[in-house]
């Protein structure tokens, strides 16, 4: 499946036809987050027909899948100037969930952003093409524990073996026979969930607390303490909350606003690194939040991820998702804080995936940021959106895809059952979302200036991967690995000598003929850099 864009060359992106360009841009982009924002049926109404009608058929249109998710950001395929195929189509594995439909969308989202921004540098117009199954093993396959290896040893869970929050049963029972899902397996959320529900770390002893609770009344209460846990929900269910019809169903996939006037600050990156000279300044961890800083490593940017004083991370989720990045470790001190805004002075994006208030706290919310340096792009990955009732629920993707309705598709609500892919829901694709906003706020940058909020949810990512429709059950187990375009195939790997031992890791899985990329940095310890930029402009 290939399309051709139409798209004209782009001119100087300093003379008045590409600045009349960009002010187009920039209201259609507004127009179609304000869109967005008040069309709460349009949401609503992809729900109800996907649910209503479950596909016996793999025909799915995935260019208008794709403009659909850059419109949110002012964008379309055209834009990367050249071809745009897709090889292979859901199911890919017997779900009814299209796996590989959100993770190709998302990739080929990105993907066409960062060409259009090459192309507004450069002029030049480049291929993409996209393996569905390739890009689907790419979101999810750190979960398998052996595409990413080090000095050939897989990883392990380490000290977080022994968690009971990692091992089945994944769906507790409560008193009112509902379930609840926690996976609260970071030392200080685990601390809080048994302190919650006062109980031993054991499998057994939490399993036997939780149904000691009424669903409502330990949702709210785990909100209350700070900790991570949701009700499993049909689809149906979450369309009646007011987080759902106030905020969720309102919400663009990619939230993007201008908040702030600076300069025109041009694209500076050229060769097949056009984001060489780019600095970000991240806060991410587990893998929405990283995934974000390891596309744009990829890329050219340099990349700094800040750790605290007590951070750890599990070998899997870190040999994934901070590929690219260096690592520096700062905490609350006021030394600390000096450093911290110092880097800040110096880089033009700030990516985060953390705890609701945790930002808030530390006066590090984008109003705030973007005052103290003009031209910055803010970008955050949140959970069940940024306002309304739910907003400082903490959680992963796994809680987005619990409220949202996922389980129960997976298996029946009386018995919710995970993917055939694991505990992936939309944790990558998040990131690929985040990323194709911040390179749109770049663009719009180059010519108008000012500084940008994006935001991406993991509930709204959960709701847009039903949105596109569901597979009859019977179907997807009887099609899925059949034929070779329902093939899950094993993804393309590089290897690499690193400060950790020799890596093994996927690739991006997409093919892009002008911008391949390439890291600077493959894998670091955590805080092994100094709190500080690299002199001058990566060479390619």
């Amino acid at each position: 499946m290939t399309r051709r864009s139409q798209a004209r060359r782009l001119p100087d992106p300093t003379s008045p036809e590409s600045k009349k360009m960009m002010k187009k841009f920039t209201s259609i982009a507004t127009a179609q987050s304000v869109e967005a924002r008040t069309s709460a049926g349009v949401l609503t109404h992809l729900l109800e027909e996907s649910l209503r009608h479950p596909a016996t058929s793999p025909d799915f249109d995935l260019f208008h899948a794709v403009n659909q998710v850059l419109s949110d950001v002012g964008m379309t395929i055209d834009e990367c100037g050249g071809k745009l195929s897709f090889y292979r189509r859901d199911p890919i594995v017997p779900s009814p969930l299209r796996y590989g439909t959100m993770a190709g969308v998302g990739l080929a989202a990105r993907s066409v952003a960062l060409a259009a921004l090459r192309k507004q540098a450069t002029g030049e117009e480049q291929d993409i093409s996209i393996d569905l199954g390739k890009a689907l093993r790419r979101f999810c396959g750190f979960a398998e524990r052996k595409w990413e290896i080090i000095n050939g040893r897989s990883p392990t869970l380490g000290s977080f073996a022994a968690s009971p929050f990692l091992n089945p049963p994944w769906f507790n029972e409560t008193r009112d026979g509902r379930y609840a899902v926690a996976l609260d397996f970071y030392p200080g959320i685990r601390a809080r969930t048994l302190n919650l529900l006062r109980c031993s770390e054991s499998t057994e002893s939490i399993t036997k607390a939780i149904r000691q609770w009424r669903s409502s009344d330990l949702e709210e209460a785990a909100a209350e303490a700070g900790v991570p846990m949701a009700i499993v929900r049909t689809n149906a269910e979450l369309r009646r909350e007011t987080q759902y019809t106030g905020v969720l169903s309102k919400m663009p996939l990619i939230k993007i606003e201008k908040i702030g006037d600076s300069e025109a600050i041009p694209i500076p990156g050229r060769g097949n690194l056009p984001l060489a000279g780019i600095r970000a300044l991240g806060m991410g961890h587990v893998i929405a939040g990283a995934a974000m800083g390891r596309c744009l490593a990829l890329y050219g940017a340099d990349v700094l991820n800040v750790w605290g004083l007590h951070a750890c991370e599990i070998d899997f989720l870190a040999w994934d998702a901070q590929v690219g990045m260096r690592s520096t470790i700062l905490g609350d001190a006021a030394e600390d804080r000096t450093q911290f805004h110092q880097l800040l002075q110096g880089t033009d994006i700030f990516f985060a995936n953390k705890r609701p208030n945790f930002l808030k706290q530390r006066g590090l919310e984008a109003e705030e940021l973007c005052a103290s340096k003009p031209g910055l792009i803010h970008a955050t990955v949140v959970l069940h959106g940024d306002e309304g009732p739910w907003a400082a629920r903490p959680g992963f993707d796994v809680h987005g895809a619990t409220v949202a309705g996922v389980f129960p598709l997976e298996g029946t609500p009386a018995e919710p059952r995970l993917a055939p892919i694991g505990t992936p829901v939309c944790d990558n694709v998040v990131g690929w979302l985040g990323v194709t906003g911040i390179l749109a706020a770049l663009r719009r940058r180059a010519v108008e200036g000012g500084s940008y909020r994006v935001v991406v949810s993991l509930t709204r990512t959960a709701l847009w991967l039903l949105s596109l429709g569901i597979f009859d059950k019977e179907y997807a187990q009887a099609t899925a690995g059949t034929t070779d375009e329902h093939l899950y195939p094993e993804p393309d790997l590089f290897t690499a000598e690193t400060t950790c031992g020799t890596y093994q890791g996927m690739t991006d899985q997409v093919i892009m003929s002008k911008t391949p990329g390439s890291y600077q940095t493959v894998l670091a310890p955590m805080g092994s850099s100094k709190p500080e930029w690299l002199p001058g402009i990566r060479e390619n």
